[in-house]
């Protein structure tokens, strides 16, 4: 936690509206939140600017899984307020048109066990890449570094007054106090962090997702190396032998 006080990679998320794709989780189109997603370096709690690309983050209004998309695709001159994030729509390109009718072509062709081959592929893919960038998140990465400094002082400031009302009155209970008191701090920061990090749902989406695809580890390496080798350069933290795990655990009836 200090050295993330001193420098922090933060990923800023700011709603932007909504906006219509496919659902990888849902297997069909639906209505998305629209928020922007980039990464900026902090230094001394102070913003140094960017890091890498902007993207799109895309919340289903249905299953709430969260899936990443290009920026290119809306093009957006000016942020809008995010007070309007509830009803602004940005103009999306064809190609985002152009992609849920594969997906859902293929979607047909695989209900129908006529997907095969490259299609199949090309839809683990794609279902991989949506994912990818959360599923390599550190689970704290969206908290900004002036929280961590109030929680660090906050209970730097309650172990001070538990060890000096300790010593005043000669008993344990306020220092027992202040270690509970610490302890809730802690709590609180955990519950948010399981709460809004996407990093801790993410492979229950992709699994989720991958399941009527049944791919093999072989091919869910395969497509996290492509994505490695491209510009996209995520799905660092994708392991296949942990997605399956998970794949098979969901076939069981587990969560």
């Amino acid at each position: 936690m200090p050295l993330s006080l001193l420098s922090a990679r933060v990923l800023c998320v700011r709603p932007i509206g909504v906006t219509s794709d496919y659902c990888p989780v849902c297997r069909q189109e639906r209505r998305f939140h629209l928020a922007q997603a980039e990464r900026k370096r902090f230094f001394l709690c102070f913003d140094q600017g960017r890091e890498g690309q902007v993207h799109h983050e895309l919340t289903c209004f249905v299953c709430g899984c969260k899936c990443e998309r290009p920026a290119e695709e809306r093009p957006i001159d000016i942020l809008p307020d995010p007070r309007s994030a509830g009803s602004y729509e940005p103009t999306a390109l064809p190609i985002v048109r152009s992609r849920i009718n594969d997906c859902l072509a293929m979607e047909e062709a695989l209900r129908s066990g006529r997907l095969k081959g490259e299609d199949r592929v090309e839809m683990i893919r794609h279902t991989i890449y949506a994912f990818a960038r959360i599923y390599d998140e550190d689970p704290f990465e969206r908290i900004k570094p002036w929280v961590m400094l109030l929680l660090v002082l906050a209970i730097t400031a309650v172990t001070v007054l538990g060890v000096w009302a300790m010593q005043r009155s000669g008993h344990y209970l306020p220092l027992v106090v202040a270690g509970g008191a610490i302890v809730m701090i802690i709590a609180a920061l955990l519950y948010w962090v399981t709460k809004h990090s996407p990093r801790k749902r993410v492979r229950t989406w992709l699994a989720t997702a991958l399941l009527p695809l049944d791919p093999t580890k072989e091919e869910i390496l395969r497509a996290r190396r492509e994505m490695q080798a491209s510009r996209i350069k995520a799905g660092d933290a994708i392991r296949g032998d942990k997605v399956l795990a998970k794949m098979k655990k969901l076939r069981a009836g587990g969560a």
